[in-house]
């Protein structure tokens, strides 16, 4: 049986995890059919990193952005450095950027300042946006309606069917992972069974966010076949049809 190509929507293959064995990840993803992998930008000083690793390797593509996680160590400079970055090495999205309302993060105004400004650049580029959203998806919909003709993917969506309605009347995406495995997954689980196949990506947050095949261990691209499988449960339908318009999903969104 020939498998359709897969993307993974999010992945962070520049991570240190991975240095030890990167190539054999990437074999084992083409082995599993995953031709394209988008990698999101974390924190300037990886920007970089990422820019090499993706003119390295043709299947990937660079995203540059400043993650909420790492608020408190960016700089309010780091946004015109990131716009400018954006000028100079097109990548096909800006991100990962976003909010994480989470006890114990950072000041939610300096959050807020970090995401808007970014979904600035977004706009004025007429790129797509990668969001990481954590217990924060009621506010990341009330900073996304400030923009017009904004496009993108909410990643690891854990929201609900009604706000991922919402992101999907404004032109975004809902990207599926790992979690969607778990057994007890009931909201995520409901969301996918609910929306259309149009609006969803599939991706692994590797080297985060294992499923329940591989809870303890490091996760990596080949993965996506077990998020794939579980969503194909859900919604009763063929693996093939997902693959194929997941994959026409991405690449509508990221032009690659």
């Amino acid at each position: 049986m020939s498998m359709n190509s897969l993307i993974d929507s999010h992945c962070h293959l520049d991570f240190e995890s991975f240095d030890k064995d990167r190539e054999q990840v990437m074999q084992r993803a083409q082995d599993n059919n995953i031709n394209d992998i988008i990698i999101p930008g974390t924190e300037k000083i990886y920007w970089d990193r990422i820019n090499k690793l993706c003119a390295e390797h043709k299947q990937l593509h660079p995203c540059y952005g400043l993650h909420p996680y790492w608020v408190n160590s960016h700089d309010k400079k780091n946004i015109e450095q990131l716009y400018t970055y954006v000028e100079k090495n097109t990548p096909v999205a800006i991100g990962e950027c976003g909010l994480d309302f989470r006890e114990n993060q950072a000041d939610k105004n300096t959050q807020l300042y970090f995401f808007e400004a970014q979904l600035e650049i977004a706009q004025s580029h007429q790129l797509p946006v990668v969001i990481h959203s954590v217990k924060a998806t009621e506010t990341v919909i009330t900073s996304i309606k400030k923009f017009k003709n904004l496009k993108g993917m909410v990643h690891s969506y854990s929201g609900s069917l009604e706000q991922a309605n919402q992101l999907i009347e404004l032109g975004f995406f809902i990207s599926i992972g790992g979690s969607v495995t778990y057994d007890n997954a009931k909201k995520i689980k409901s969301v996918v069974k609910e929306i259309p196949l149009t609006s969803i990506l599939l991706e692994t947050d590797a080297p985060d966010q294992p499923g329940k095949q591989n809870t303890d261990n490091r996760n990596e691209p080949a993965f996506l076949i077990n998020t794939l499988d579980s969503i194909s449960t859900l919604k009763d339908v063929s693996q093939e049809v997902i693959a194929q318009q997941t994959t026409i999903n991405a690449k509508d969104l990221f032009k690659i």
